[in-house]
């Protein structure tokens, strides 16, 4: 393998395509890592989301923000045309917005690049396990109180939901929708130009209504989404770029030494001749 990589990195044009082919293989292993970890954990995953979708329903009437099929409700029975406006902002507001900005700063600022990269990667992790030991079934899936609204009034296209075999269902808590949302609303706000800095403030704000009044996510999933996306710029920030974590671990692990080091042998403490 060793020989291989040489040889290749021996190539002319080597070093301008390995980059993309490293960012593609962590496109592709973060959808595999996504797709086949969600059912390690419960075998009946599907009975244990719906049952965490009564838990997290129970929760928020108790805490007095259970707003979700009211929005929806009003939505739909007086600005329908919103509503589908909602829909559409669902789907086309996440993923073409967020690999069309990660592109141009993939080839304009490398650097910081692969600073939100890192952040990115460090919350889908996280997620990930949260996924796993909680999963939970969308709102939309509960009939008792919400409507399926893509479902309902299109498009038809995403409305099929034929595809559902290639993504989870269940991946409702966090909401990886909002937190990613929050963390581009941030880098928008960075931004010198002042009206993709207001964009920065409403991109985040019309997510919160469009996966919540499309019945894809709890208000639960959008505080968990935003505390997520908190939680990792704290830790790239403190854990890694100013180290804060390193001296505590290196202490603990010199002390480790040290203790392993004097430790007597046969009884005998250790004594200098």
């Amino acid at each position: 393998m060793a020989t291989i990589r040489n040889t290749l990195s021996g190539l002319p044009q080597s070093r301008f395509i390995f980059p993309y082919v490293g960012e593609i293989g962590l496109l592709v292993g973060s959808y595999f890592a996504y797709m086949h970890t969600r059912a390690l954990v419960f075998s009946d995953f599907q009975g244990t989301a719906l049952a965490n979708a009564a838990r997290v329903i129970e929760f928020e009437k108790n805490w007095g923000f259970f707003w979700e099929p009211g929005w929806q409700s009003w939505a739909i029975n007086s600005a329908k045309s919103l509503v589908i406006f909602f829909n559409w902002a669902y789907i086309v507001t996440f993923w073409p917005i967020i690999l069309t900005s990660a592109v141009i700063l993939y080839f304009t600022n490398r650097n910081r690049y692969k600073y939100y990269r890192n952040v990115v990667l460090l919350s889908f992790v996280i997620a990930l396990l949260g996924f796993m030991l909680f999963p939970l079934a969308p709102p939309r899936m509960i009939a008792e109180h919400f409507v399926d609204t893509i479902k309902a009034f299109g498009p038809s296209g995403y409305a099929s939901r034929e595809f559902t075999n290639y993504y989870n269902a269940y991946a409702a808590m966090p909401s990886l929708h909002f937190s990613w949302t929050v963390l581009f609303g941030i880098m928008f706000l960075r931004s010198h130009n002042k009206l993709i800095k207001v964009f920065g403030v409403i991109y985040p704000a019309m997510t919160l209504f469009a996966i919540t009044i499309t019945g894809n996510h709890y208000i639960m999933d959008a505080v968990g989404g935003g505390l997520l996306i908190l939680a990792s710029f704290l830790t790239m920030e403190l854990g890694f770029r100013r180290r804060f974590f390193l001296p505590v671990i290196l202490s603990k692990a010199h002390n480790a030494f040290r203790r392993t080091d004097t430790k007597p042998v046969g009884g005998e403490p250790l004594t200098a001749d």
